[in-house]
């Protein structure tokens, strides 16, 4: 089994360790480095971390030279050089001594007023396959980034008030126990010059001569198209710039320049382009030579290109197909080109949209450049001849969207760059970092302190790069993405939306990459996943006001130190427990589905007398929050005081995004300037719309007044932008996305300080969500209920590898939903009590509270009183049936199946859970894995509430035992 194997791998072939710490926190506030002892990491213990973390305590140290400081907390460590830039060089997992780190990168990169900076980073490392310690005194400080000034120690702080009101996970804490690290960085010793080094936007230094968006078609332009195909064309449905033509053959328009260009620039999108020579790009025309520099998408024979070389460069004389040398980019987004122009030369540049302006090659004229005639953009063809290829190939559709031209710099302009340059080295960057106690996660995120007396603009941030040491490279995947192996350290944000797994919901975020700059790597295309990144990819683009600050994302990390599923997955539930403590609370909740009065006083009367915690209206209980009435206030409050008295909290359902309110209110596309066509689930309202706004004052407003204290928030914000710039909450498509996140994760939080519960169906635990569903098709809830014993248990296996029980709900459909007749639903409750139990069981047993949703809990005293017994018995089992799951055997419905709560700190170390789908008994023996339980030598195990019976484990950390269950019912075994 695997988690044998991890056993092994983990206890006894590489030794499991732990740091025992030998300096107590009494530097904390330091910010000297005589503040910090020095470093020893030789002083270890025989002991697993997920077994017992008490001696694993985070702390900051310095290193024997003062020359790095060092955070740890004997499961992982990672350091920072500090001279004479700041940079990581070392992230280690002590047990494996398995260094992460191969190469030294910027600590962040700001993306700000029109610049992109390097924040702290160090260069010259003479190889970036690995580190050489005595590499570390000859590397060097960028010039032009912002210079590491100084640090302070602390502990964590609250992201946000979190109310404990309810039941939670024994001995959490709020905040997290650990250590904080803040690296400060400001911009020194940078001329008005080598700002234009520096400026992501082309005007800076230079006055704009032309601009065109394409919106319409300027009649300066002339247009060629291409003979070989009739339907060869700049415009598409009217749209200039949307070209239209074979794969092979020219088409692109034409524009006479003005004397004192210096510089032109275009964006383009690929689209379905894959030519080589003929691919989109972007050229000067002078009398007696043209030069050119475009993509390199695919070839002529009208395949991709999966070689590493993806420019071309024409200098008036021959082509270069490996302009720039190996740089293996993507060109699925946005691409900008310009020709740059100084002095006698001639600068080809590329950007992705949103990145950093690399020089490609460098055409020199070997005398002043002269004044160039024309600018061509499009498919210009080989030797930007302007003719078409022999074979024309398929045809192709790509997206030239704006062009501009600048005059040469401009000392004037060059003068209003002082400003900008004051601007920024008035800013204070902060590098923030938090490294906890008994687990290997580390958080990260930026903080700018604006001190200047004008405001900023912030477009991006990217908060964590690192180049990682490769894990298992190879030469070549042949275009297959599945075959690459990343390294074995997991990364999230409180940036995610969109999905119910970490993975998906973090993938507008967390950016696994490539490193062109890594040369020596096996992979001659350089496609090997070592790099990480951290930036939301729509950015920011907000405005931060004259001595306000800015905080960036929040990054999560974990290095692994197992290759084990279970293991891994132990670990993050670790990490989300130490995070995010409010995802312990898992009250017992009932849907009711009507809101009459006599119905709800039933419900409510009931669920107290079965020992339920929480009602909820459900979808389509006739419930309207968002109904202000003074009538629907009164009748709120009189729910609320009603369900108060007794003992059970309320609260609410409320569908968000997943439906249109209007068209001045939805958000909009930002191909068709109107809504629709494009938002997630189909049509979705713009949360700093003016409804969206008023949306949210309704549900503070609701909160704040009625005293329901639960919120069921349906068809979530799954990230959708939006291109209004009419909504009041954001100014255009660029900050739309930022914008609703902040609206909604805002009211999350408020949420957690008044003590509301969440259930949420997206990945917002980081910001306050409680719970997210454990992942079903809902249409299976229509299915036989013996199916949906089935589906249910094979959920809860799958859906629990990452995430607590109490992260996740299920569904018990006591009435019908979506259909499925008699057959599928449990009501008359009492004629299908063995299956309401079972139902019942195979949630709780397994620590996952259930979407329990129909018009009442029982229909009999007998039905009442199976609830009551199974509610009592998961009550007196909460503590461990709500700790980790281990996954044995999935459910199939041929055989028994079986999972396991393990916790060493509990006295019930385990509790089995075993279920027969079948209609014979089954009595077989088994072998139960016991290491994570804790227990080393012996086990004492007992079948429900019957007799004890000692069990000796081997030496794989398991115990045989037999187990009986009747048919289609189960059993459980209690573990000490």
């Amino acid at each position: 089994m695997n988690i044998k194997n991890s056993i092994k791998i983990n206890c006894k072939n590489l030794g499991i360790i732990v740091f025992v710490s030998i300096v107590c926190l009494s530097n904390l506030g330091a910010q000297n480095m005589s503040d910090l002892q020095v470093y020893d990491e030789s002083v270890f213990s025989n002991e697993d971390w997920l077994i017992n973390n008490q001696n694993f305590i985070a702390n900051i140290w310095k290193s024997e030279d003062e020359k790095s400081i060092v955070m740890s907390n004997g499961i992982i460590s990672r350091t920072f050089r500090i001279t004479p830039n700041a940079g990581t060089t070392s992230l280690k997992v002590l047990s494996k001594q398995e260094e992460h780190i191969r190469a030294v990168k910027p600590e962040a990169i700001l993306s700000i007023n029109g610049f992109t900076v390097n924040v702290g980073g160090l260069t010259g490392q003479p190889n970036l396959a690995f580190l050489y310690p005595d590499w570390l005194s000859d590397l060097k400080a960028d010039p032009l980034s912002f210079k590491y000034t100084g640090f302070k120690m602390g502990t964590p702080e609250k992201r946000f008030d979190w109310k404990q009101v309810r039941h939670t996970a024994p001995n959490v804490s709020w905040p997290p126990k650990g250590v904080k690290l803040e690296m400060n960085y400001q911009l020194t010793d940078v001329l008005p010059e080598d700002l234009i080094a520096l400026a992501q936007e082309s005007n800076i230094g230079r006055k704009a001569i032309y601009h065109d968006d394409f919106s319409t078609m300027e009649s300066d332009w002339s247009i060629r198209t291409s003979k070989n195909h009739e339907r060869s064309s700049f415009f598409n449905e009217g749209k200039p710039g949307e070209i239209y033509t074979p794969n092979n053959t020219a088409v692109f328009a034409e524009y006479k320049l003005p004397k004192g260009t210096g510089l032109v620039e275009t964006s383009i999108d690929a689209g379905t382009d894959v030519s080589g020579f003929w691919g989109p790009g972007i050229a000067l025309v002078w009398n007696d030579k043209t030069i050119k520099f475009n993509m390199r998408p695919g070839n002529e024979s009208g395949s991709k290109n999966t070689d590493a070389w993806r420019f071309t460069v024409f200098d008036g004389k021959k082509e270069n197909t490996r302009a720039g040398g190996k740089d293996n980019v993507d060109f699925d987004g946005t691409w900008f080109l310009r020709l740059r122009i100084e002095g006698t030369k001639v600068y080809c540049e590329a950007k992705p949209k949103a990145g950093k302006w690399k020089t490609y090659q460098i055409i020199d004229f070997e005398k002043e450049v002269p004044e160039p005639l024309a600018v061509r953009i499009g498919k210009l063809g080989k030797n930007a001849s302007g003719e078409d290829h022999d074979v024309p190939g398929e045809l192709v559709r790509l997206t030239i969207n704006e062009f501009s031209a600048y005059g040469k710099i401009d000392e004037n302009e060059v003068q209003k760059i002082k400003s900008k340059l004051s601007d920024l080295q008035n800013l204070v960057v902060s590098v923030n970092y938090e490294l906890y106690d008994g687990i290997p996660a580390l958080s990260k995120w930026i903080s700018i302190k604006n001190n200047s007396n004008q405001p900023v603009k912030v477009d991006q941030i990217i908060s964590e790069y690192l180049g990682i040491a490769d894990h298992n490279p190879y030469g070549g995947y042949r275009g297959r993405e599945d075959l690459k192996v990343k390294p074995n350290i997991h990364f999230e944000t409180d940036y995610a939306f969109s999905a119910m797994a970490a993975n998906v919901a973090n993938h507008q975020t967390v950016h696994w990459g490539t490193d062109q700059d890594y040369v020596t790597q096996i992979s001659w295309i350089q496609d090997v996943p070592n790099t990480m990144r951290i930036y939301p990819d729509n950015g920011y683009h907000v405005n931060v006001a004259a001595g306000e600050s800015f905080e960036s994302i929040r990054s999560f990390m974990i290095p692994y130190d197992s290759y084990d599923k279970e293991r891994n997955g132990l670990a993050q539930r670790k990490m989300y427990r130490t995070v995010a403590p409010w995802i312990t609370e898992n009250p017992m909740m009932f849907h009711i589905t009507r809101s009459k009065w006599e119905d709800y006083t039933n419900g409510i009367d009931q669920a107290a007398e079965v020992g339920y915690e929480m009602v909820n209206f459900s979808f389509g209980s006739g419930f309207k929050p968002e109904d202000e009435s003074e009538e629907n206030y009164t009748k709120m409050k009189k729910y609320a005081d009603y369900a108060h008295g007794k003992g059970i909290k309320i609260g609410t359902y409320s569908l968000l995004a997943s439906r249109s309110i209007s068209a001045m209110d939805d958000v909009v596309n930002p191909k068709t300037g109107k809504p629709g066509g494009f938002a997630t689930f189909g049509n979705s309202p713009c949360l700093e719309s003016e409804w969206g706004q008023d949306y949210f004052r309704k549900m503070y407003r609701m909160f704040s007044e009625t005293g329901f204290m639960t919120f069921t928030h349906d068809g979530n914000y799954p990230g959708d932008v939006c291109a209004s710039t009419e909504h009041p909450g954001h100014d255009n498509l660029g900050d739309s996305q930022y914008k609703q996140w902040k609206r909604l994760t805002d009211f999350y939080k408020w949420c957690k300080s008044q003590g509301i519960y969440l259930r949420v169906p997206d990945y917002y635990y980081l910001s306050g969500s409680n719970q997210n569903g454990v992942g079903y098709r809902e249409n299976n809830w229509s299915l036989p209920r013996r199916h949906q014993l089935i589906h249910t248990r094979q959920n809860i296996f799958d859906g629990t590898w990452e995430s607590t029980p109490s992260m996740r709900w299920s569904f018990i459909p006591l009435a019908q939903y979506h259909g499925g007749g008699a057959a599928a639903t449990i009501e008359p409750l009492n004629e299908h009590l063995d299956h309401y139990e079972m139902m019942l069981v195979s949630n709780i047993g397994m620590g996952i509270q259930s979407a329990l949703r129909g018009p009442r809990l029982y229909d009999t005293e007998t039905t009442k009183a199976m609830v009551k017994r199974v509610v009592g018995w998961y009550k007196k089992y909460r503590d461990i049936l709500e700790s980790d799951i281990i996954h044995l055997r999935r459910a199939d419905g041929r055989d028994i199946d079986y999972m396991m709560h393990v916790n060493p700190n509990l006295k019930e170390k385990g509790f089995l859970m075993v279920f027969n789908p079948t209609d014979h008994v089954i009595r077989k023996k088994i072998k139960v894995p016991l290491y994570y339980t804790g227990l080393s030598n012996e086990a004492v195990v007992r079948e429900q509430e019957g007799t004890q019976k000692s069990f000796e484990l081997d030496r794989e950390y398991e115990i045989e035992i037999e187990v009986e269950v009747k048919p289609n019912w189960y059993n459980w075994y209690v573990i000490e």
